[in-house]
């Protein structure tokens, strides 16, 4: 649970949490948080000719680190590029039950101070914006734009899914990239210190490093929320505003028509015909009933065309499995029905159709239409980049349905248990699984070499092929949680249950299947086990609401497989997500979606101290920092049980207690011969 301003003052009155000097509570007691103030010291790091830094060797630091310690009234001059040390003026001690988050303030951010970091510049994730509705974005786009947007995110409290506004956005300093893949084949490129999401053993959400998270669970949407206002037609006109090549037709008039941009030769020709280029008319002004036609074609279009499943279909097995020329859409298959029904389709806006039936059992089905063609191609593209169009993600679910039937109509293999989408587009293959995500139904990937042989011309191509699988039910992927064992005991106990007792009730004829649990036997539950515990405790008056936020909230979770360092070194970029102070620090992003958080630095529960900094000028000017301003956020998470082994000096904690910035002590770890 995050501390609100109610909770923190409490705690500090009480005296067990400590963050002191406290000059102005209302200024630094933020909803969820605490105004952190910079020190006077600071510890710069100088161009040195030692080789390299040996972590063990903690000698070196006075070789490459200088300590300044500004004077009352002056300031610290963080110039471009630099990095240094810094220190908050406040002494904190966090009592055994706390966990604390440092991040740094969002109006420093905007100066180019940071802090912490992220993901790299063309990382996508998966967005709403006002002006193009959900979609993907760069988040080095977004992030140097700062572009009015909304995250798709979780809520810590109750799990569900839905859209945050974006309340800052940050450049961080250049890091190595790595690369995290889960099982499914999701994947994402984060700086090895950022963080997912796993559950503790009392449900709560917490954090878990990239680089630490190899075979543990992590969370990934189970559904993603719908469109805020769907489109039911598109605006062809809206669409094709900028084309030279399309004529508009009102038997009512225009309403404004740049008629001095038409040569001169040409104006009574529209006029006669009822007709305008539609480059030429203004669409602010077009009227609702006009339709539109290629240049030099009688084959007209209405102005909205509905969005219907039927198109959904059509379009989606277009991109699966057909192509388009400038004057003609071509779709091929072995099936003569999928082919019937997308003839039907264009039959009903009288298009112009052929067929080719081949020897081999292949039939090409072509639309003869140059509008038809230059509609599909703007929506969906064309050749080996053809993708789900951008704007379908503001469509409604039963258009998507079809659209996601059209593709494995396509281009699919359909089984019992799952269904599988083949292609050679990986970024295909990834809104796919956005899309089957979107639909509620599981979905994973893989891909492989493949050899296609074409017999006409004796060429053998070399490539990689994605599948897609698609599920409503799978055996093990999405099946298991972190298992939340203290929940559980908690709340047999609040059912009046011996382990006994609730093995009985759940239909168990040994204690051992729940005492297992609660002991932490295993790392994971399956969910329809977990769901067995909710309904026994449930029918004994315990409050179950956390595990029904856990099954039925909107997240699943995943086993991260492997976290490779990449070749990539380069500036990162983070979101915030805090609406009106709300902890909800996390976004959607990566190959088929994983929750990312947005990092922060960790104040273990014992700690007891002044707070490093680390300080980074990612700006083209210099910024000078005045000690005494207020340069960072404390945020406190409280655990359902205190730490056993806090930070201190039981467990020989290295910087408990220290005054000022320090340097690394890495070398006391026991990797380098330490004994921490």
């Amino acid at each position: 649970m995050i501390l609100s301003d109610a909770d923190i003052l409490r705690r500090l009155e009480e005296g067990d949490l400590v963050v002191e000097p406290l000059e102005d509570l209302d200024l630094q007691v933020q909803p969820a948080s605490i105004d952190l103030r910079l020190g006077r010291e600071f510890l710069e790091f100088q161009r040195t000719n030692i080789p390299c830094i040996h972590p063990d060797a903690e000698w070196e630091v006075d070789e490459y680190v200088d300590e300044t310690v500004v004077d009352e009234g002056e300031e610290f001059i963080l110039h471009p590029g630099d990095f240094v040390l810094g220190t908050t003026k406040e002494r904190v001690d966090i009592p055994a039950d706390l966990l604390a988050h440092v991040q740094g303030r969002s109006s420093l951010g905007r100066l180019a101070i940071v802090v912490h970091a992220s993901l790299p510049h063309d990382e996508e994730v998966f967005l709403w914006t006002p002006e193009d509705g959900f979609g993907f974005y760069q988040i080095g786009e977004i992030v140097e734009n700062e572009r009015s947007a909304r995250a798709v995110s979780f809520d810590p409290r109750t799990l569900s899914v839905s859209t945050f506004p974006i309340t800052d956005y940050i450049t961080n300093p250049t890091k190595r990239i790595y690369r995290v893949t889960l099982e499914s084949g999701r994947e994402v490129h984060v700086t090895r210190d950022h963080n997912l999401f796993t559950l503790d053993e009392f449900g709560g959400v917490i954090r878990i490093p990239s680089e630490e998270a190899e075979g543990s669970l992590v969370m990934i949407p189970d559904s993603l929320p719908g469109p805020r206002g769907e489109e039911t037609t598109l605006d062809l006109v809206t669409l094709f505003e900028d084309s030279d090549d399309i004529t508009a037709y009102a038997t009512d008039g225009f309403g404004d028509v740049k008629w001095d941009a038409v040569p001169d030769g040409s104006v009574d020709h529209y006029r006669d015909r009822g007709s305008a280029p539609l480059s030429a008319v203004s669409t602010a002004n077009a009227p609702d009933e006009m339709e539109i036609a290629f240049k030099q074609s009688d084959a007209r279009l209405p102005r909205s065309l509905p969005v219907t499943p039927e198109f959904g279909w059509v379009l989606g097995f277009y991109v699966a499995e057909g192509y388009a020329r400038r004057k003609q859409i071509c779709l091929t298959n072995r099936d003569r029905a999928f082919l019937d029904r997308a003839a039907a389709f264009f039959d009903r806006y009288d298009a112009n159709l052929s067929w080719n039936e081949r020897d081999n059992g292949v039939t090409t089905l072509t639309i003869c239409s140059a509008l038809w063609s230059k509609l599909f191609r703007s929506l969906a593209g064309a050749g080996g980049d053809k993708n789900i169009p951008d704007r379908a993600w503001n469509w409604d679910d039963d258009v998507l349905a079809s659209l996601l039937d059209g593709l494995l109509d396509g281009d699919g293999c359909r089984r019992e248990t799952r269904d599988t989408l083949y292609t050679a587009n990986p970024e295909l293959a990834n809104r796919t699984m956005y899309l089957a995500t979107r639909l509620g139904l599981l979905n994973s990937t893989y891909s492989r070499d493949r050899e296609t042989y074409i017999a006409p011309s004796d060429v053998t191509n070399h490539g990689t092929e994605w599948a897609v699988d698609v599920c409503e039910d799978a055996h093990k992927r999405g099946q298991y949680v972190p298992l939340p064992s203290a929940l559980l005991r908690e709340l047999r106990e609040k059912a009046n249950l011996t382990m006994k007792e609730a093995a009985e009730a759940m239909g168990y004829s040994s204690r051992s299947s729940v005492s297992n649990v609660e002991n932490e036997e295993y790392d994971s539950i399956k969910r329809s086990t977990l769901r067995q515990f909710r309904d026994a405790y449930a029918d004994r008056g315990a409050d179950v609401t956390r595990l029904d936020h856990i099954l039925d909230g909107g997240v699943r979770f995943e086993t991260v497989d492997s976290v490779e360092k990449t070749d990539r070194v380069e500036p990162t970029y983070d979101f915030e997500v805090q609406p009106a102070g709300r902890a909800i620090e996390n976004f959607l992003g990566g190959r088929g979606g994983v929750f990312l958080s947005n990092t922060a630095g960790v104040v273990d529960p014992g700690y007891r101290g002044q707070i490093t900094l680390e300080l980074s000028n990612l700006g083209t000017a210099p910024v000078a920092l005045t000690p005494g301003m207020r340069i960072s956020q404390l945020i406190f998470t409280e655990m359902k049980t205190a730490a056993e082994r806090p930070y201190g000096s039981g467990r020989g904690s290295k910087y408990q207690d220290q005054d000022g910035p320090q340097a690394s002590r890495i070398g006391g770890d026991r990797e380098f011969g330490g004994d921490q």
